[in-house]
């Protein structure tokens, strides 16, 4: 008699390689790392359309009041936004901001 296996459960060798590449990524980071990351033009450029009225007041808040930056967080889903920063780049940026040591 077969024992069924559950097919559904299998992970492919990519899946499980992009799985540790995410397990790579910080999941947080000051916002002052980010900001030497970024650099002074295009973090003020994405700051000033942030303080955009046409912008929900919360969202400017959260931006303005962040000391930190959480990866999976709408908040910084604006700021990448904001930014013109692709998932990819955002990724690139929580890497390389874990690495500035303040």
């Amino acid at each position: 008699m077969a024992i069924p296996i559950d097919l559904s459960r299998l992970r492919t060798a990519e899946a499980k390689a992009a799985d540790a590449q995410r397990d790579l990524i910080p999941a947080e980071v000051s916002v002052m790392q980010a900001m030497i990351v970024v650099g002074e033009d295009k973090w003020a450029e994405a700051m000033a359309i942030a303080e955009d009225a046409s912008y929900p007041w919360a969202m400017r808040a959260a931006l303005r009041g962040a000391t930190m930056l959480v990866r999976e967080s709408e908040t910084m889903d604006t700021l990448a936004f904001l930014l013109g920063f692709s998932p990819e780049d955002t990724d690139r940026l929580f890497i390389e901001a874990a690495k500035v040591t303040l």
